[in-house]
């Protein structure tokens, strides 16, 4: 007894492959023998090769528009992640990219290999030290140094003082976090309310080149109903916005009416007109240099360029990772029992019962923590040669977690942190991924919304590789 034949089933993609076999004079036994189908089976699919090729044509569309949403969507993402400030790595971009691929129901055979990789940096220029996290500052003196020239003979060539040259940054500040070996996020972890050591704000940072001149933090929330005036005690600037981001309103604003405002200030106190110099990062998205730029004719406006890294940023040479280290440190003083007597739930209310004030005037505490020495040294990389640059040590790291363990140590439920804890506590806005999932909320949530900024992406089948996969 003849067992039966077990059935083919081919894709539209296969049956169109035999459509254009046959198309190019291959004999019908070639294509029965390639696909194992009989000579009934092949007479069916040329006999409806007209409807296969619509069919084809059909999914063929569909699939562009499933990488072109997945590349929109990512590249909202990655840019979402860059203005708050947050460390993106290949291996970041890829992992997001399967993500998003899932959440919108893109092709279920793409894989975001590491060609498919160096495609999609290249269609959005986005350069090896935009997407390089955790890399020491001094591997890259190579990069930027056209602007770094261009920047010192402006300098040169318009006679600006030092003091009178400033920098402004904004990062994303986890104001509510504490060590992992704490009973405070313990507690947070056990009672699923870890979101409450997560919430985070906004900083804006600015200083001048000799370190003599900081202006007021500006600190963007989500709590609208805490207002500015609130933080009449000290002088730290509080703004509301969705998701507690930087935008051109606010970044415009602040340009307005503080920086401008401090400007004014110091020429009165020096009672003559001097020219001013600002440097910002090149983050187009939030303000337009042609807005801001005509404001005042004695302040000049710069921004790297795209090739420069981050890194150059005199505020992120030191001074911000100097800041968040203070800040913790005065995060602990805040929460600190009164009495060595204090129990573990009572360490633990006193974290939750912190509000937008206390984060506004333990950020003023922590930015008057910013020692001059830092505010200067920051500049090295834009104002002197390598060789003269000087050298940050490790040792005032050191000292700043040590005095954070001795802190620790003192707090009930809080004794058994040791260094790592501490160290990975310094540097949880750069390693914790609650910013990413933000930006992922976001961007998906605007493009279900058809809202979401559309980018004119040219994609080639063979620019995307692997991840083309037959449907």
């Amino acid at each position: 007894m003849t067992s039966r034949r077990r059935p083919v089933y081919l894709t539209i993609a296969e049956k169109y492959e035999i459509i254009c076999m046959r198309v190019k004079g291959n004999i019908r036994q070639v294509m029965m023998t390639k696909y194992g189908i009989v000579p009934s089976t092949l007479h069916i699919i040329l006999a409806n090769s007209e409807k296969i090729k619509k069919q084809h044509m059909t999914i063929s569309s569909l699939r562009r528009r499933r990488i072109r949403d997945l590349e929109r969507v990512l590249y909202h993402w990655y840019l979402r992640c860059k203005e708050r400030k947050v460390e993106i790595t290949g291996a970041d971009i890829q992992r997001k990219a399967l993500e998003i691929n899932k959440e919108i129901n893109g092709n279920p055979n793409f894989k975001p290999s590491n060609s498919w990789l160096q495609k999609f940096k290249e269609r959005h220029r986005i350069t090896t030290w935009d997407i390089r996290g955790n890399t020491p500052f001094v591997k890259t003196l190579g990069e930027g140094n056209s602007f770094i020239k261009t920047f010192n003979c402006t300098l040169e060539s318009r006679r600006f003082k030092m003091e009178n040259v400033y920098n402004a940054v904004y990062t994303t500040l986890m104001w509510k976090a504490v060590p992992e070996n704490t009973c405070i996020f313990k507690n947070a972890k056990s009672k699923e309310s870890i979101k409450m050591c997560e919430d985070y704000v906004t900083a804006l940072f600015c200083a001048n080149a000799t370190g003599c001149h900081k202006l007021p933090v500006l600190i963007i929330g989500n709590h609208s109903t805490f207002c500015s005036f609130e933080t009449n005690a000290f002088t730290t600037i509080y703004r509301s916005n969705i998701g507690a981001s930087m935008d051109s309103t606010i970044f415009k604003q602040w340009f307005k009416e503080h920086f401008l405002e401090s400007v004014k200030g110091r020429q009165q106190e020096n009672k003559r007109e001097v020219k001013y110099l600002l440097l910002l990062d090149n983050t187009p998205l939030l303000h337009d240099i042609n807005d801001i730029y005509h404001m005042d004719p004695l302040v000049t406006v710069i921004m790297t360029t795209s090739d420069v890294s981050s890194n150059r940023q005199p505020m992120n040479r030191g001074i911000i990772k100097c800041f968040k280290r203070m800040y913790r440190i005065e995060l602990l003083k805040s929460i600190r029992p009164l009495s060595i007597f204090n129990t573990v739930e009572e360490m633990i209310d006193l974290h939750k019962e912190l509000r937008m004030w206390d984060c506004c005037r333990i950020v003023h505490d922590a930015w008057s923590l910013v020692d001059k020495e830092i505010l200067i040294n920051s500049w090295d990389g834009l104002l002197r040669p390598p060789d003269m640059g000087s050298i940050i040590r490790t040792g005032i790291w050191n000292a700043d977690i040590l005095k954070a363990i001795a802190f620790l140590r003192r707090l009930p439920g809080c004794e058994r942190c040791e260094q790592n804890d501490v160290l990975n506590w310094f540097n949880i806005d750069n390693g914790y991924d609650i910013v990413k999932k933000i930006c992922t909320d976001e961007v998906l949530r605007e493009f279900e919304n058809n809202t979401l900024g559309r980018e004119n992406i040219n994609i080639c089948r063979d620019e995307v590789g692997p991840s083309q996969a037959k449907i």
